[in-house]
C-alpha cells in the first residue's frame, strides 16, 4: 500500500544566498507584480535602461538601490542573491487555458507565479518528504481516450467516478494550487513540469464551481501526459486536452451504460451530480456517443442555462477537490523545526507570502496607531 503522507527527511543545502546578485530573480519578481521597467525605475530612482542591464546581467545594483527594489517588489534584499532555488521563467514551457485577452505578458505572469510555487515546494523538501510523482508514459500517437485508459488502469481507479480528484492527483506528486484573479488575472489555469514536478495552477474563475474545477484539473493533466514536451499553443492542442478530461471522468464503456436515451435535464444532473460532472458535459457526451444530434444538444445547452446555477456547487464543498498537500506539508515542517519564518527566510519572502502561497487566509489583526490614516 503506498503512504502518501507528506514525512520528515532530510535535505542537503542552506538555501542561503553568497550575496551575488541574479538577474532572473528581479524579472521573477518584476513580472509577477506587472511592474513594467519603466514604472520600475521611476519607482527605486534609476533609468529604465539601468533595470535592463540588471536584468541582463550587465550590471549589478548597488547596495542602496538593491534595497529599494525589494521594497518596491514587496521581498526581501536577499531575493536577489544566488543561492535559493530558482526556475527560470522565461525556460519553462506551460500548457494554458487562457481567455481571449490573455497576453505574452499575462502568461509570463502567471509563470512568475509558478516559479514561486515551485520555490516554496523545493524549500518544504528540504524537511519533508513529498509523495514521488507517478504518471506513465504515453506512447506517441496515443489518443487522449487511450491515454485517459492508460492512466486509469496506473493509478489503479476502479471503474466509475473519480472520486476527490484533486486529492488523489496530489497523492501521485502533482502540486495543485489555486491562486486569486488579481495574479493571473487573465489565465483561467494552467500547468507546467518544473525540474521535474509537475504543477497546476488554477482560479477561483475554475474553482467556483466544482464540477468546472474537477474537469480543468483533468484537462491539465491531460496537458502533462499528452503535450509534455511541447511548448505548443492551440485550439488543437486544447482540443485534445477537453477529449481526455471527458474521457478520464467519464469513460465511453461507462457512459453507454449510463447515459439517458432522451435529453432530460433532471437525469442530466442526477448523472452528472454521481460522476462529479456538468450537466452540459453529460450533453457533449451524448452527442459524442450517438445518442443525440448537435441541433439537440444546442437547445439542451439553452434550457440548461436557464435552470442550473453555476455557482450552486462550490468546489469549497467537496473537502477532496481542494489542494491540501503543501499546506499539510507545510504544518508537518512547522511541527519538526522549520515554521513558516524559516520557510520565509529560505524564500526571502514575508511568512504573510508564504501563507498566501500555501492557500491559508491571514487571519491576523491589522493594527494601527491612534491618529494614523
Amino acid at each position: 500500500m503506498r503512504d502518501d503522507t507528506p514525512s520528515l527527511f532530510d535535505f542537503p543545502g542552506s538555501g542561503q544566498t553568497n550575496g551575488r546578485f541574479e538577474p532572473a530573480r528581479l524579472t521573477q519578481a518584476r513580472v509577477r507584480r506587472s511592474v513594467t521597467k519603466t514604472d520600475l525605475a521611476a519607482e527605486v530612482g534609476v533609468s529604465p535602461a539601468a533595470i535592463g542591464q540588471y536584468e541582463a546581467g550587465v550590471n549589478s545594483p548597488r547596495a542602496d538601490v538593491l534595497e529599494r527594489l525589494a521594497k518596491a517588489l514587496d521581498v526581501r534584499p536577499g531575493f536577489f542573491g544566488v543561492g535559493r532555488p530558482l526556475a527560470r521563467v522565461d525556460t519553462v514551457n506551460a500548457h494554458f487555458r487562457s481567455l481571449r485577452s490573455a497576453r505574452v505578458s499575462d502568461r509570463q505572469k502567471a509563470l512568475a507565479t509558478a516559479t514561486l510555487v515551485w520555490e516554496l515546494t523545493f524549500v518544504l523538501e528540504r524537511h519533508v518528504k513529498l509523495p514521488e510523482v507517478d504518471l506513465p508514459e504515453v506512447a506517441p500517437g496515443s489518443s487522449p481516450a487511450e491515454a485517459a485508459a492508460l492512466l486509469r488502469r496506473h493509478w489503479g481507479l476502479p471503474d466509475g467516478p473519480v472520486k476527490h480528484l484533486v486529492a488523489t492527483a496530489e497523492s501521485r506528486g502533482i502540486v495543485v494550487a489555486v491562486r486569486p484573479l488579481a495574479e493571473i488575472d487573465a489565465v483561467d489555469a494552467f500547468s507546467v513540469v518544473i525540474v521535474d514536478r509537475p504543477i497546476i495552477v488554477t482560479t477561483p474563475r475554475r474553482t467556483e464551481n466544482v464540477f468546472r474545477h474537477r474537469f480543468s484539473i483533468a484537462h491539465e493533466i491531460g496537458h502533462l501526459l499528452l503535450h509534455a514536451d511541447s511548448g505548443e499553443h492551440s485550439a488543437a492542442i486544447e482540443k485534445e486536452a477537453d477529449e481526455f478530461a471527458a474521457a478520464f471522468l467519464t469513460p465511453a464503456a461507462s457512459m453507454d451504460a449510463a447515459l439517458p436515451q432522451r435529453l432530460e435535464p433532471a437525469a442530466l444532473d442526477r448523472l452528472g451530480r454521481t460522476w462529479g460532472v456538468s450537466a452540459t458535459s453529460l450533453v457533449r457526451r451524448m452527442v459524442e456517443r450517438g445518442r443525440t444530434t448537435e441541433s439537440s444538444a444546442r437547445r439542451a445547452y439553452q434550457r440548461l442555462s436557464t435552470i442550473y446555477d453555476a455557482k450552486v456547487d462550490p468546489t469549497s464543498a467537496y473537502p477532496g477537490e481542494v489542494p491540501t498537500l503543501l499546506r499539510k506539508a507545510a504544518e508537518l515542517a512547522g511541527d519538526h523545526g522549520a515554521p513558516l519564518p524559516v520557510l520565509a527566510e529560505a524564500l526571502k519572502i514575508s511568512p504573510a507570502q508564504v501563507r498566501d502561497l500555501l492557500g491559508e487566509a491571514d487571519e491576523r489583526p491589522v493594527l494601527r496607531l491612534v491618529g494614523s490614516d
